[in-house]
């Protein structure tokens, strides 16, 4: 009996474990460059090499990565886009990534698969059948659940398609400009209308364009959040292009809530946290009240497995306020008694100058623990680090 109680104990952990999921980070990654129908002049140097690189780089930050960069025909991408797909689950990271051509049509930028036919201006609904729709590829990951889709296009070059006098189907070069759905991050290789450089003219031992080998350096810096990405890639991006001269300059546009949050190489190293230990300084008189230091960069991309005891966040032992609540709406946030919106109960409502110390995470849930000793669960997209005060209210 007594084995019988300790291997139904057993079942129970384990049942109650596989329950329990972490957010998985996954990575579809594209390279095309050859366009055997486009002719000799459509062909690229660098796409493949860039995919692999970036993949490389994913794949050392855990990320489960897709590369697809030989025979990327229409139906062999989709094929492939479909079980990356369904891969995803609701709460995990999706990042796509596809380097090669692109065009504009209407607004809406499509991506080309190797395979594209030779399309002439005027058959646009060819065109757009043949083609891959950016925006259908990251709502077919929003649709799956996914927390944060970030859609990586290097795809920013001259049209390949053959001309007829004045007329092209799309714009010239470079893409459009395109507003992301909500939970969607979007970083292109250049701006609207602008040609991203494929290399640097003259002896280029980069491997890579001149976007992704920014990119894939920036990637891995541990705490970058995705603004700062965005920024930061821009920056060196122009300073690169202006040497040649050349005017590239990447945009990025953000639909994902709390994206000075979230970073995809996770969190910045120990040594920028303060210590979950370290007691509260003396409360300062208000004349001598320390500015808020800087947000820190908070992985959403890969927080620890659910369930207790919760794992230790970035922002733990140090006294919070949620920032992000929004002074035209309700203005607060709820402590919960469980890390979930749907079960347990509210605890009461925390207004934007709540202070409480962060105890653990689950999922996108953080255990905070108020000045007066009450804990409980807010949800982490609503607040910001970092910010001193004493136990005692």
């Amino acid at each position: 009996m007594r084995r019988l109680i300790c291997l139904g104990l057993v079942l129970l952990v384990c049942v109650a474990g596989g329950v329990a999921r972490a957010a998985g980070r996954h990575a579809f990654v594209v390279g095309v460059d050859a366009y055997p129908n486009l002719g000799a002049g459509a062909r690229l140097e660098r796409p493949v090499a860039d995919a692999r690189a970036v993949g490389a780089a994913l794949d050392a930050l855990g990320y489960r990565v897709t590369l697809l960069t030989a025979e990327v025909t229409q139906e062999a991408f989709l094929r492939r886009f479909g079980r990356f797909a369904d891969q995803v689950q609701p709460g995990d990271t999706a990042l796509f990534y596809f380097a090669g051509h692109g065009i504009a049509l209407q607004g809406t930028n499509y991506l080309l698969p190797a395979d594209i036919p030779a399309i002439e201006p005027g058959q646009e609904l060819l065109a757009r059948t043949r083609a891959l729709a950016e925006a259908d590829l990251s709502a077919a990951l929003r649709e799956r659940g996914a927390r944060v889709v970030v859609m990586v296009i290097d795809a920013c070059r001259d049209n390949p398609f053959p001309r007829t006098g004045t007329r092209s189907l799309g714009l010239a070069r470079g893409l459009a400009r395109s507003e992301p759905a909500e939970g969607v991050f979007s970083l292109y290789a250049a701006g609207a209308g602008q040609q991203a450089l494929d290399r640097l003219p003259g002896r280029d031992a980069s491997p890579n364009s001149v976007f992704t080998r920014v990119f894939v350096e920036q990637l891995k810096r541990p705490g970058l959040n995705l603004i700062d990405l965005g920024e930061t890639v821009r920056d060196e991006v122009v300073k690169l292009a202006e040497t040649v001269p050349h005017k590239q300059v990447p945009a990025y546009y953000n639909e994902v809530r709390g994206a000075r949050f979230i970073s995809l190489a996770g969190e910045a190293p120990p040594a920028t946290a303060m210590p979950a230990a370290a007691p509260p300084a003396p409360f300062p008189q208000p004349a001598e009240r320390p500015a808020p230091a800087p947000p820190a960069a908070v992985a959403a991309a890969s927080p620890p497995p659910a369930g207790p005891p919760a794992s230790r966040d970035a922002r733990s032992g140090l006294f919070n306020h949620p920032i992000m609540l929004d002074p035209r709406g309700d203005n607060w946030l709820a402590l919960r008694s469980r890390p979930s919106a749907r079960e347990g109960e509210r605890l009461r409502k925390l207004g934007p100058e709540a202070l409480f110390t962060v105890e653990g995470s689950q999922g996108i849930w953080l255990k905070v623990r108020l000045r007066s000793g009450e804990t409980g669960w807010v949800h982490g997209d609503y607040v910001g680090c970092c910010r001193r005060a004493p136990l005692a209210e």
